[in-house]
């Protein structure tokens, strides 16, 4: 039937072009962002999960720093003890040469000359070894690291501090002395005394060896704790982008289309108005 109160073909080929637009807009979006999620109307159970999974990327990657900041405070302390059981090994070779008989006044004396400089050397190194601030050798604190991008027990490693600042009784070294300068800590003046100093250095490189075991077992937790983070990280991020990243290839062939469906809603919008021009011949 030919009217021109209405034009149902020009209203269905408007229709059609306002869809062909919105979608190109869309797919132009996609394209120009590199993902398929740029608000929520897209698809909103897909930009929950894209954000969830964000997160949890987030929070493995400030988990795994955090492990590295642990592996770092380790070594801090790790290096500080390699060097104190360095030194204590010396004395302990001094303390043998002391008990020598054939050895002089003055050949006793330059070995306590020595044995002072390493005593003073760890007492300098217990008190002044610190990470941010934080004394690692000379008080007993139990340093907490978030190793997970969740809260609980199972997402955290704790790495226990020596105090060799201590009393020998307490766990402390029997080569500290709290001043710096102080001389025969360890006493090397008599065959008698050089045995004791014997007994004192394989105490104090059994607290040393101690020590160390249980940085290596934390350096060991870090380690693999960064491994599982990168890991679960790389995952999340493989799962997001395969819901959230643009397929360029599909994007691309679905913008041709749409270019190709609003052309031809132009079209025949075109042609629906000549259509109805029609009616006026008929009044020729």
């Amino acid at each position: 039937m030919l009217t021109i109160g209405s034009n149902s073909s020009v209203l269905s080929a408007q229709s059609q072009l306002e869809k062909s637009r919105k979608k190109t807009e869309q797919t132009l979006e996609q394209l120009s962002s590199g993902t398929q999620l740029n608000n929520a109307a897209v698809n909103a159970a897909n930009t929950a999960l894209s954000q969830s999974l964000e997160a949890q990327v987030r929070g493995d990657n400030q988990a795994s720093s955090n492990a590295l900041d642990g592996i770092s405070v380790v070594q801090t302390a790790d290096s500080a003890l390699s060097q104190l059981q360095s030194n204590t090994q010396q004395i302990q070779e001094l303390a043998i040469q002391a008990g020598n008989a054939a050895l002089n006044s003055s050949n006793r004396q330059a070995l306590q000359q020595q044995v002072d400089q390493l005593t003073q050397s760890n007492s300098a190194i217990i008190q002044n070894t610190q990470y941010n601030g934080t004394s690692l050798l000379s008080s007993n604190n139990s340093l907490q690291f978030q190793v997970g991008p969740n809260g609980g027990s199972g997402n955290q490693i704790n790495v226990s501090t020596s105090n060799l600042s201590a009393s020998p009784s307490s766990g402390g070294l029997n080569s500290y002395n709290a001043n710096l300068a102080a001389t025969g800590t360890i006493d090397l003046s008599s065959p008698a005394s050089a045995i004791a100093a014997q007994s004192q250095m394989q105490a104090d490189l059994a607290i040393i060896g101690n020590s160390r075991t249980q940085l290596g077992a934390a350096s060991n937790q870090f380690a693999a704790a960064i491994d599982n983070l990168q890991n679960a990280s790389l995952n999340a991020q493989a799962a997001n982008s395969r819901i959230s990243d643009t397929d360029f290839a599909a994007a691309t062939a679905q913008l041709v289309q749409q270019q190709i469906l609003g052309q031809s809603a132009i079209a025949v919008q075109a042609q629906a108005n000549l259509s109805q021009r029609s009616a006026l011949s008929l009044l020729g």
